[in-house]
């Protein structure tokens, strides 16, 4: 494998470690999510909304550093939507897609909660809509890692003579 293609897999499963802990930390507060706004104290929707937060951050990591190796520019005024639209595609002959369609769809919707939480007050947020968000965890890092793991999988096929 090439040593800068060596290197993007290490930074990647790094990333994937660290996502991995911020799922473990979730586990605990899955029985929350059955508890009605008034049920569920506000300690425990700004620790959930943390973990969503983190979680959606640490997939963003992830395309910063592919985007970095393949050098994608992105425009700053809509970089977060517009570098992960670019992490679905497959650009033929230079890069494979990180994420499957699914996927995208997904982590949009994570995109858009860790929007909310950082530019409101935590009184402000919504449980309802925290808990949709929340719900899909699970599944979003399941496909999550499946589609990371093919993507690493190609970084070893990756020609000598591409060109950074």
């Amino acid at each position: 494998m090439r040593p800068d293609a060596a290197l993007l897999k290490a930074d990647i499963q790094d990333e994937i470690s660290k996502l991995q802990q911020v799922v473990d930390e979730f586990h605990p507060f899955l029985p929350k999510l059955e508890l009605s706004d008034h049920e569920v104290v506000s300690y425990d929707k700004m620790v959930v909304g943390y973990l969503l937060h983190s979680f959606y951050n640490g997939c963003e990591n992830i395309f910063r550093s592919v985007a970095r190796f393949f050098e994608n520019e992105v425009t700053p005024d809509s970089w977060h939507r517009d570098l992960l639209q670019r992490m679905k595609l497959d650009v033929d002959g230079y890069r494979p897609r990180l994420i499957s369609e699914e996927v995208y769809r997904l982590l949009d919707d994570f995109r858009g909660f860790r929007h909310r939480f950082r530019h409101s007050y935590s009184f402000e947020l919504d449980w309802e809509r925290e808990k949709v968000v929340a719900r899909k965890l699970e599944r979003t890092w399941r496909l999550f890692q499946r589609d990371v793991e093919e993507f690493v999988r190609t970084l070893e096929l990756l020609p000598e003579d591409h060109s950074k």
